[in-house]
């Protein structure tokens, strides 16, 4: 009898912890901008989550989240929810990184919940987001500040985050047009905003490279999707003026 109790009070307490980390694993950053310092994190889980005592850091600087500015929404994050804080870790627009913890363990592969670098690799805690699978090793965001993660909220590393534009930005600053979308069989890609060449790239959600295809404004460029498979992709447009990725649905 008192095996078995033992054995539910360690079953209990396993279900327990497993629950709690997959709560926590469902934190994410969603935009960053180093310019102003302005944090966006969302709760891509199913329950709400104080995030109070998380970190922001940018090596060696660090940030309690219950210490700083929030501009909106609220720390204790409802689920699909998102609050704003205005952090202090000295970020640069050039090249940084940026760090989002449950503990201030830093070193800690099991306390970071996100991460991203930009401008270039190899800072200092790429190491950790590599150790937790959450990143690859000497990948960085190239697209231009501020930063937008796009993903689903389980897709991870440098492919998933491209510029974060306002609505007022987005027709000025717009690189290239896709239509039609949804598709089940053609989608037409147009260059836009005086770009005239570019190099186009496909991902499936799991980040793996299905296409590559050089673009120009005078043709554009039309792909044949009907043999893909059913689901999002993520089409990423790199010129010498910015990189842009839009996401596309293949019905």
């Amino acid at each position: 009898m008192k095996n078995n109790y033992t054995l539910r009070l360690l079953l209990t307490f396993i279900l327990t912890v497993s629950m709690l980390t997959l709560s926590n694993a469902q934190i994410r950053l969603k935009i960053v901008n180093p310019s102003t310092g302005a944090v966006t994190i969302h709760n891509y889980g199913s329950s709400t989550v104080n995030i109070g005592t998380y970190w922001l850091c940018n090596f060696p600087s660090y940030d309690q989240l219950n210490t700083l500015t929030v501009t909106q929404g609220s720390l204790n994050l409802a689920a699909g929810a998102e609050v704003t804080v205005i952090s202090t870790v000295n970020l640069t627009v050039a090249d940084s990184e940026l760090g989002l913890y449950n503990s201030s363990t830093f070193g800690s592969s099991t306390a970071m919940q996100d991460y991203l670098q930009w401008g270039s690799a190899g800072h200092q805690r790429e190491v950790v987001a590599v150790n937790k699978g959450i990143w690859v090793a000497g990948t960085f965001v190239s697209a231009a500040a501020p930063f937008e993660y796009i993903g689903n909220g389980a897709q991870n590393g440098a492919t998933f985050w491209s510029t974060f534009l306002s609505v007022e930005d987005y027709e000025r600053e717009n690189s290239f047009f896709m239509h039609p979308n949804p598709s089940n069989s053609m989608l037409n890609i147009e260059l836009r905003n005086g770009i005239t060449n570019a190099n186009l790239e496909v991902y499936n959600l799991l980040g793996k490279q299905i296409l590559t295809r050089d673009i120009n404004s005078e043709n554009g460029l039309q792909l044949n999707i009907s043999n893909w498979d059913s689901g999002m992709y993520l089409v990423k447009v790199t010129s010498d003026k910015r990189v842009e990725t839009k996401r596309v649905i293949k019905q």
